[in-house]
C-alpha cells in the first residue's frame, strides 16, 4: 500500500511538471543592451569597439576579431544574432570545438545586411557536422570595413518534448527505395525537430543519430545489472534480460516489416495501379514507362541514339528494353542512324530546319518528333 501511494505521488507530481517543461525550449543569451562593463569578450584588432546602451558598437578599419568565453550546458541548433548595421558588414562565425588546439577553429560565413532597424542573422546549424555547443570559445571575425551594433546572442537547443517526440517519430520514417537498398537500409535513425525529420533522408549519408546507440547501452546496463545482481545472489535477472532482449528484436522486426510494406505501397500506388502513361517507378520517375514506350521505336533497327539527363540507370534500363538495338552517344558517329530517343532534356528542341539541338549546336539532321510523352522525353525520326 505504501508502494502504491509513494508512486501516485511521483506520477501526480510529474505530471503538474510536465506542462512547464516539456515545452520550453532550451536558451542561452548573451545580450549585451544596457551593460555597464564588458566582461567575458575579448577583442583583437578592432578599430573601435563601445560599449553604448543599444548594444557593443563596432566600427573596424581592419580585419578583427571579437570572441566569448563560452560554457553552454546544453545542445544547441539554432543561433540567432541580433544587430543594428548601418553600413552593414561580413566576416566569419567561428567556435573552438573541444579538443582543438588553441589556434584551431571551425569557421562559416555570415553577412550583416546594412540597415537602420534591428535585424537578425539566423544560423541553423543542425546540419553542421563539425558544430559543438560545448566549444570554449565561439565569436566572430570581422572583416575590414564593418560597422555594427551587437545586441544579443541566443543559443536555442530542441526542447524536452522534442526530445522524446521526434526520435519516436523517426524510429518509423522510412527511407524510399534507392539502388543502394538492395545492399542496406538506413535506420532506425534519431532527429529532433521537425526540419530534420523532413529532411532526413535528403543527404548521403542521413544526418540522423542511429537508435542502435540508445539500444546498445541499455542493453549493456541490463546485461550488467543482471550478471552484478546474480553473483551477488541478490536476484537472478536472467529471464526480464532475455525478455528485454526478445522485445527489443521484435520491435526492430516489425520496423522492418513496416519498411518493406511502406516499399510496396508505394509501387502499386505509382506503378502496379496506373496506366503506362502515367506510372512512375521508385527513384526512376517516368523513365520505366518512356522506355517501354520508346523502345517499339528501335525494332528491326541495329541503333538509335539516346540522349539523357544523365547515363545511370536510363543508358542501362534502356539498352535493356530496346535490345537487340543498342545506344549510341550523338556526338559519336551517328550517320545513318534516324531514330533518336531523349528523356529528360528539356533544352533540346528542333530548331526551324527541323534539327536536334544541343548546347546551341545542330547536332541531328532534320525530322520530326513521332512520340511526345513529357516535357523534355519523346522519340524524334529524320527524314
Amino acid at each position: 500500500m505504501k508502494i502504491r501511494s509513494v508512486f501516485i505521488t511521483v506520477l501526480t507530481a510529474t505530471s503538474l511538471m510536465v506542462p512547464t517543461v516539456c515545452f520550453a525550449a532550451n536558451t542561452t543569451t548573451w545580450t549585451l543592451m544596457n551593460l555597464q562593463k564588458l566582461e567575458g569578450w575579448n577583442t583583437a584588432n578592432l578599430t573601435s569597439v563601445n560599449l553604448i546602451p543599444q548594444g557593443l558598437a563596432i566600427n573596424t578599419e581592419t580585419q578583427g576579431q571579437l570572441v566569448y568565453t563560452s560554457d553552454i550546458r546544453h545542445s544547441v541548433d539554432r543561433i540567432t544574432i541580433t544587430y543594428i548595421s548601418p553600413l552593414g558588414g561580413g566576416g566569419v562565425f567561428f567556435w573552438r570545438a573541444p579538443g582543438m588546439t588553441e589556434s584551431s577553429v571551425y569557421q562559416i560565413p555570415i553577412t550583416f545586411i546594412p540597415n537602420t532597424a534591428q535585424q537578425k542573422v539566423v544560423l541553423d546549424m543542425k546540419d553542421v557536422s563539425k558544430w559543438d555547443a560545448r566549444s570554449d570559445r565561439i565569436g566572430f571575425i570581422l572583416d575590414a570595413g564593418s560597422q555594427l551594433v551587437l545586441q544579443e546572442i541566443s543559443f536555442t537547443g530542441p526542447d524536452l518534448i522534442d526530445k522524446i517526440v521526434y526520435p519516436l517519430k523517426t524510429f518509423f520514417k522510412i527511407d524510399v527505395t534507392r539502388a543502394y537498398s538492395i545492399n542496406f537500409f538506413w535506420g532506425p535513425l534519431m532527429t529532433f525537430s521537425q526540419q530534420q525529420l523532413d529532411s532526413l533522408y535528403s543527404t548521403v549519408p542521413p544526418s540522423g543519430t542511429s537508435w542502435n546507440k540508445l539500444f546498445y547501452v541499455i542493453l549493456g546496463l541490463a546485461l550488467a545489472a543482471t550478471v552484478l545482481l546474480k553473483k551477488l545472489k541478490k536476484r537472478d535477472l536472467t529471464v526480464v534480460f532475455c525478455i528485454l532482449f526478445a522485445a527489443m528484436w521484435i520491435t526492430y522486426d516489425f520496423r522492418m516489416g513496416v519498411e518493406f510494406m511502406s516499399f510496396a505501397k508505394t509501387d502499386i500506388r505509382t506503378w502496379w495501379s496506373k496506366p503506362l502513361e502515367l506510372k512512375d517507378y521508385r527513384d526512376r520517375g517516368s523513365f520505366t514507362a518512356f522506355a517501354k514506350t520508346a523502345a517499339v521505336f528501335t525494332e528491326g533497327k541495329d541503333q538509335y541514339v539516346f540522349i539523357a539527363s544523365h547515363g545511370w540507370p536510363f543508358w542501362g534500363s534502356m539498352k535493356y528494353e530496346a535490345y537487340p538495338a543498342l545506344p549510341v552517344t550523338f556526338d559519336s558517329d551517328t550517320e545513318g542512324i534516324d531514330t533518336w530517343i531523349i528523356f529528360n532534356r528539356r533544352d533540346i528542341k528542333p530548331n526551324e530546319e527541323g534539327r536536334l539541338v544541343v548546347n546551341g549546336e545542330p547536332v541531328s539532321p532534320p525530322g520530326n518528333i513521332m512520340m511526345q510523352f513529357e516535357p523534355g522525353s519523346f522519340v524524334f525520326v529524320t527524314k
